[in-house]
């Protein structure tokens, strides 16, 4: 009984798994594919490819989505990094406060939160402009970096710092020589989750870009909208390429700290 019990949970994880990848798997072998419509039987090409280089909208799009998560990482590490830091300094009810501020956008649609954004604007007589759309970026990617940060800065060995004091070393020689190299791996990783999510964000970006400019996501929307054409699988397929490469990127610099952690531990 147990054994089949084992098999059928075997066979679920497996259609799963396929329920959840083989369309993408099919996304991106339909990016090489000769037809303009998808249809069998497939030949190889790529000059979907080609045409994806040379439609300039589409590079546009993709340099200010790269510019704007690349922003929005550095944002991001930068001031989980100051509030894990300042964070130790507070008493624990208006650490909880800040902590519970911060985390809040977790638990909130981002849909929900990029309506409310465009109503303070409207409200305010702002116009849209790229700043907000930054600042709805940050918001949603701040608590993704201060998770990561977080979790090394609780194993960090507070008697290194201790040490470093009593040898003389002042706050800043202290934080360059003893904190920064320890949490180091972890702001890395946390900027790249960050980078990550306003790099794939739609519906922030939906709702405060302003006229005539545009982000990769919207320009795909966008021209699904208006006929599905082989480029977007082209272009789909480079996002998930791009997107593993991050995700391993993370994943080695994770799996280090993790080793150092349980290394230190010992």
């Amino acid at each position: 009984m147990k054994k089949q019990h084992h098999i059928l949970s075997r066979i679920f994880v497996i259609l799963v798994i396929l329920f959840l990848y083989v369309p993408i798997f099919v996304l991106m072998l339909l990016g090489f594919n000769e037809s303009r419509y998808n249809s069998l039987p497939f030949e190889f090409t790529t000059k979907w490819y080609e045409e994806m280089i040379a439609n300039e909208a589409l590079l546009t799009a993709a340099k200010n989505s790269l510019l704007l998560a690349l922003v929005t990482g550095i944002l991001c590490t930068v001031l989980a990094t100051l509030f894990i830091l300042g964070q130790r300094y507070l008493s624990r009810k208006t650490s909880g406060l800040f902590n519970s501020i911060v985390m809040m956008p977790m638990s909130i649609p981002w849909l929900i939160m990029g309506l409310s954004i465009l109503l303070m604007i409207r409200s305010l007589d702002f116009t849209k402009n790229m700043g907000f759309v930054l600042a709805g970026h940050v918001i949603i990617s701040l608590p993704y970096a201060l998770l990561v940060l977080r979790a090394r800065m609780s194993s960090l060995d507070k008697s290194l710092e201790e040490m470093s004091a009593s040898l003389g070393a002042g706050p800043l020689t202290t934080f360059r020589r003893v904190t920064l190299p320890a949490i180091a791996p972890a702001m890395v990783a946390g900027g790249f989750l960050a980078f990550m999510i306003s790099f794939d964000n739609f519906a922030i970006s939906y709702f405060l870009i302003p006229n005539g400019v545009t982000t990769l996501p919207i320009e795909i929307q966008t021209s699904i909208k208006f006929g599905f054409t082989p480029e977007i699988n082209a272009i789909s397929t480079v996002i998930i390429v791009f997107s593993l490469v991050i995700l391993l990127i993370v994943g080695i610099i994770m799996r280090s700290n993790l080793k150092e952690m349980l290394g230190g531990k010992k």
